[in-house]
């Protein structure tokens, strides 16, 4: 394919254009066979041999390095590894092939249908295997950084189908958002980076339509979009909300038949919430496959207008001569031949593709319905694990303060969570900051003060105000209230030799030390609780987790949700290890997690997580149940 060294950046013409949504939606509308064949493609390809091959990269890479997981803890280990880093780039190099392809198949399907060019999988894997060449070297460290962090934080429907799902960790935001001006910076932060993805929205276009680096691309892309980006914002935005719209309709449409069986016949319910489950999810890939085409034909038509398509192309709206390759993807006739032209071959070999894939679709779905209708039978039986109450009730006190406790007892948390430190002379405080800025509004360091200071500081938060608590005292009115505790070690660097010994002598002298949990980041100090105090049970605390978790030397870990999975789970049954989950305050990823068997969550949001618990217990109703199932199959 001929290639243009250096797009130029002809910003997008505000006069006279014609419209983007429109046109989009009925060029896929008439080619919609052949996009969702090649999301079958590309998801099939993914999950059965691409997933599995960088789990065993990621695996082989830890083993190198010697570890059983890669965690905050493990990081310097496994990236002093000459093997394992070799591994990761390897990895990383497959992955960013398969982002490469995901994302850009569809456009250069929309490029060649554009041009007039017939869609056939060597002529678009042709196109995607010359843009893949460019990741080689440093390049593929800044692709990495646009599709693996940049697009999909900021949300946005271009995301390829590996990468969804990556997003910063809710704690962060939370953690932020407690902060003086901490909602500004988090708005001003998401505002950026959704501009940041509106000006490069073109570069994978760019990429497969000419010979630049990925810089390159970017470069040009910011340019040809430096007036058109409102009007693209336009465009994703009226997408975002008629997706929204028509999920909102299919679930509301799709419980019917479930509500109904709950009432007549609950002996059936299983089987027709698995049925209906597995016909939304059909839905929800058919949606997903158009909205992600759609939304590629926009780009591909603003690339188009913006940058030259490469020399000897077809322009936008003209036929290409046969043979002529028009850039990433060309035109294929509509309907079932455009489908069929992926497979040319022999005369006879269509009739018998339709009938094979039509028998493959028929036993795929009659698998999903048993594995659906079997998920529902067990979210039925699954018994809700805790509710730990973080850092007490922020609804009712300041945090990790007596009031905060005293809320988080009446409305029925199993553990209430707390956080101690040491002052100056040894003391122990219930308190989370190294400073106390956020709460008193001083720069003051903990570990300067003695205990006596710190009991008499006054701390305020959501119009509440109180005094630090001694860890004595808190749990001194634990116990009259009757609710245990998880009891956090904080470390400042300043601690005395005796601070864990401490913390165990003085649950052991209020006769707690079997009754409440004790758990750390530093794995040193949970190790040497254990020690001291066997009969403590005893947690690490993992803010990531990637691999297995691996034979730890604990009662229970606790994990930041977005490291929880079904494989960290298993491997912690198998350990005789319960994982709690933090920091869970979303109603639906409550019922998620509740329903999926964590033994208990860690929530700032207790009241709810106590409803939601009630409701997950007590509602029988598969109806209640489907509808969480529903949503997250629709929410990509």
């Amino acid at each position: 394919m001929p290639s243009v060294s250096r797009p130029s950046a002809r910003p997008l013409d505000d006069g006279a254009r014609p419209g983007l949504l429109l046109p989009a939606a009925r060029t896929v509308r008439a080619h919609l066979p052949t996009y969702l064949l090649t999301v079958v493609l590309l998801q099939g390809v993914t999950g059965l041999v691409v997933v599995p091959l960088m789990v065993w990269l990621f695996d082989r890479a830890l083993a190198v390095a010697g570890v059983a997981s890669f965690t905050h803890l493990d990081a310097v280990r496994v990236l002093s590894s000459p093997g394992a880093v070799l591994l990761l780039v390897l990895l990383a190099l497959v992955a960013s092939v398969v982002v490469l392809v995901q994302q850009g198949a569809f456009l250069a399907i929309g490029v060649r249908v554009r041009a007039g060019e017939p869609v056939s999988v060597r002529g678009v894997a042709h196109d995607l295997a010359r843009a893949s060449r460019r990741l080689l070297g440093p390049q593929l460290v800044l692709f990495v950084g646009y599709s693996f962090v940049l697009v999909p934080v900021g949300g946005f429907g271009m995301a390829a189908f590996l990468v969804r799902g990556i997003a910063i960790p809710d704690f962060v935001v939370g953690e932020l958002l407690k902060f003086d001006g901490g909602l500004f910076v988090y708005l001003a932060f998401l505002a950026g980076v959704l501009f940041l993805n509106l000006r490069l929205v073109l570069t994978l276009a760019i990429l497969l339509t000419s010979d630049v680096s990925v810089a390159g691309a970017m470069a040009a892309s910011w340019r040809a979009t430096r007036r058109s980006w409102p009007r693209l914002l336009g465009v994703f935005a009226v997408v975002g909300v008629a997706v929204l719209v028509v999920a909102a309709g299919i679930v509301t449409i799709a419980l019917v038949p479930t509500r109904v069986a709950d009432l007549h016949a609950p002996g059936f319910a299983p089987l027709v919430a698995g049925a209906t489950l597995t016909v939304v999810q059909v839905v929800g890939f058919v949606l997903a496959g158009f909205v992600a085409a759609v939304l590629t034909q926009v780009v591909v038509a603003v690339a188009g207008r913006a940058v030259p398509l490469p020399d000897g192309a077809a322009p936008a709206g003209a036929a290409a001569s046969p043979g002529q390759v028009a850039g990433p993807v060309a035109a294929a006739p509509a309907g079932r031949h455009a489908l069929l032209g992926l497979f040319r071959g022999r005369a006879g070999r269509p009739r018998a593709v339709r009938a094979a894939v039509g028998l493959g679709a028929v036993l795929v779905l009659l698998a999903v319905t048993a594995a659906n209708t079997r998920a529902m039978t067990t979210l039925v039986r699954e018994e809700p694990g805790a509710v730990i109450a973080h850092r007490g009730d922020p609804g009712g006190g300041v945090e990790n303060s007596i009031a905060s406790l005293e809320s988080a007892a009446v409305l029925g948390a199993d553990y209430v969570e707390l956080d101690v430190l040491q002052a100056a002379d040894g003391g122990l405080v219930v308190f989370h900051d190294l400073t106390l800025r956020r709460l008193a509004g001083t720069d003051r360091a903990v570990h300067t003060m003695t205990l006596d200071e710190l009991t008499a500081t006054t701390i305020r938060q959501g119009g509440f105000e109180a005094t630090i608590p001694s860890l004595d005292e808190f749990v001194e009115r634990a116990r009259e209230l009757d609710v245990p505790l998880l009891v956090e070690l904080k470390a400042h660097g300043h601690e005395t030799p005796t601070f864990v010994a401490d913390v165990v002598a003085l649950l052991r002298a209020q006769g707690v030390a079997d009754e409440y949990l004790v758990q750390s980041i530093y794995p040193e100090q949970a190790d040497e609780v254990h020690a001291l105090g066997p009969e403590i049970a005893v947690g690490y605390v993992v803010p990531f987790l990637r691999g297995a978790l691996g034979d730890l030397p604990v009662d229970f870990v606790a994990i930041e949700q977005s490291s929880d999975s079904a494989r960290v789970r298993a491997g912690a049954r198998a350990a005789g290890i319960e994982v709690y989950v933090w920091t869970v305050n979303d109603p639906a990823t409550m019922r998620a997690q509740l329903r999926g068997g964590v033994d208990g969550i860690i929530t700032s949001s207790p009241r709810r997580a106590v409803a939601e618990r009630a409701t997950v217990r007590d509602d029988l109703a598969l109806s209640t149940r489907l509808e969480d199932e529903l949503r997250d199959a629709l929410a990509w």
